[in-house]
């Protein structure tokens, strides 16, 4: 469902989480759009842009968004669910807005 985190079943040592971003209309599909998320702290020597890559909090530990790493993933690569970001919705819409239109 848009706008829940799933554990990460693929590469969580990197990215634990993926955040879903793709839109329920689309139905049932085989697959997701999703943004992954990596923790904070292994991402503070890079340089960031802070609109295309908010600090959300997952259990209460701060992560990145990566956004300019987006992808399709099957839906097998997605674990349990942990949360939804919907009270996040405009900075995560904001980051995709920025990465896609430059607004």
């Amino acid at each position: 469902m848009q706008y829940t985190v799933y554990r990460n079943k693929s590469n969580s040592r990197e990215y634990p989480f993926l955040l879903d971003v793709q839109s329920d209309i689309t139905g049932s599909m085989n697959s997701r759009v999703v943004i992954p998320l990596c923790p904070l702290a292994d991402y503070k020597d890079r340089r960031r842009v802070e609109r295309l890559n908010p600090v959300l909090e997952i259990e209460g530990q701060a992560y990145l968004l990566l956004t300019h790493d987006l992808a399709g993933v099957s839906l097998a690569i997605l674990g349990e669910k942990v949360c939804t970001m919907n009270a996040r919705r405009d900075v995560i819409r904001s980051a995709m807005d920025f990465i896609f239109d430059g607004i």
